[in-house]
């Protein structure tokens, strides 16, 4: 499907049909590539835990007690996810790997390519490419989710409530933040409408485990999950501690280097105002797609900033976002400057391009990955109050969501 329409986009625009279609095959040869690496090279627990969650909520065992001899750490995302992970945990291991990260590298183009017309698609594509692999080489499900929260953004624009419901509900059960993308939905007509389908959905979702467990089983699956979420928080000592480890967004960044204790809530609290008040106060602005793609790409960036869970792979979906700002923003050169800042740090500073010793002296220890994303989304919050001005790029002026 991804394919589908990724060609039929490009095909809008033949100058850049071929360069769109040479990104889609990059991102599946990436994926098979990084399958490949993480089962027949080496290990990654991450989806060996996913794989046995299923396993487990047909056998009725708790998905969230410790399997030590099966894989490390816990299982934290809902039943629902151990449901519809069957497809990758029922296949061998090599398949089951590929597949899973196909259809999360591909979810990328699909929704990138939703939201910006050809040529600003191409480069957001070719900017978020290496975020997205790191992901992959966690077997995360983060850029996933930021490709449903793009899909459902751009069904919204469609008047396709049901599957814009449907793409937001599939990412809040994998992970919870997702649902920062029914902001989307402020912008559009019908939204009593909009939210009576959506709670259907997310009813139908909770549920749907029922197919392969029983409703006593369920509940207590549900009463697991709520008890290991609400002991989710993340201790001052966790974080700058390990590369794979928490950053913590805003949150983590305060603490690392002001040492402070306080709650996490009064800063998300603060971020969740400034998300919504710009949408709330340039109602004047929502017929506008250039609007309407900023916001996207703010929701983006907010989930990372303003999660105090949120580890290394997360950051791809703040880098998608701001791949998504820049490609559909005018060209100045302090845009180019932040893209070029958050680019270099964000990803290339967690690769092994950078000395391990700087790596873990400076870049963990002072949270330094969260640093560019904070100017970045301060002028996409500017420009969406209409106090830093941009017209966009020639086509995202005039270009209606595809």
């Amino acid at each position: 499907m991804a394919e589908q329409h990724f060609s039929r986009v490009a095909g809008r625009d033949p100058a850049y049909s071929t360069g769109l279609k040479w990104l889609l095959a990059l991102y599946a040869l990436s994926a098979v590539g990084v399958a490949l690496q993480r089962t027949l090279l080496s290990t990654e627990n991450n989806f060996l835990i996913y794989r046995a969650a299923f396993r487990h909520l047909v056998a009725g065992q708790d998905l969230y007690a410790a399997y030590p001899a099966v894989h490390g750490d816990l299982f934290k995302y809902s039943p629902t996810f151990a449901l519809l992970f069957a497809p990758f945990a029922l296949l061998p291991l090599v398949p089951g790997y590929i597949l899973w990260a196909l259809c999360s590298a591909m979810a990328v183009p699909a929704g990138i390519s939703r939201v910006l017309p050809p040529r600003q698609a191409g480069v957001a594509l070719a900017i978020a490419w290496l975020g997205v692999v790191g992901d992959m080489q966690r077997a995360q499900s983060n850029a996933l989710c930021a490709g449903l929260m793009l899909v459902g953004w751009a069904c919204y624009e469609q008047r396709r409530q049901l599957v814009a419901a449907a793409a937001v509900a599939a990412g809040a059960f994998v992970k919870i933040f997702p649902l920062a993308a029914l902001a989307g939905a402020l912008m559009h007509p019908r939204r009593l409408r909009f939210a009576a389908l959506f709670a259907m959905t997310m009813l139908v979702g909770i549920a749907l485990p029922l197919l392969v467990t029983s409703p006593s089983a369920l509940a207590m699956q549900y009463q697991s999950w709520h008890a290991i979420e609400a002991l989710d928080t993340a201790p001052l000592s966790q974080y700058g501690t390990s590369g794979a480890g928490l950053y913590g967004g805003l949150m983590g960044l305060v603490r690392a280097w002001f040492g402070v204790q306080w709650p996490h809530w009064p800063v998300q609290l603060i971020g969740v105002v400034l998300l919504i008040t710009p949408l709330i106060l340039r109602r004047d602005r929502w017929g506008e797609p250039l609007f309407r793609v900023k916001a996207a790409a703010s929701v983006l960036v907010f989930c990372v900033l303003f999660n105090h869970q949120a580890e290394s792979p997360s950051y791809v979906i703040a880098m998608i976002g701001t791949a998504v700002w820049f490609a559909s923003a005018g060209r100045t050169w302090w845009r180019v400057a932040l893209m070029a800042l958050a680019f270099v740090v964000v990803d290339v500073g967690s690769t092994d391009l950078m000395p391990r010793v700087w790596y873990r002296e400076f870049y963990v220890a002072w949270m330094l990955k969260t640093v560019p994303l904070i100017p970045v989304w301060a002028v996409m919050q500017l420009e969406l109050f209409g106090l830093v001005r941009d017209e966009g790029v020639e086509g995202n002026r005039r270009s209606e969501t595809t």
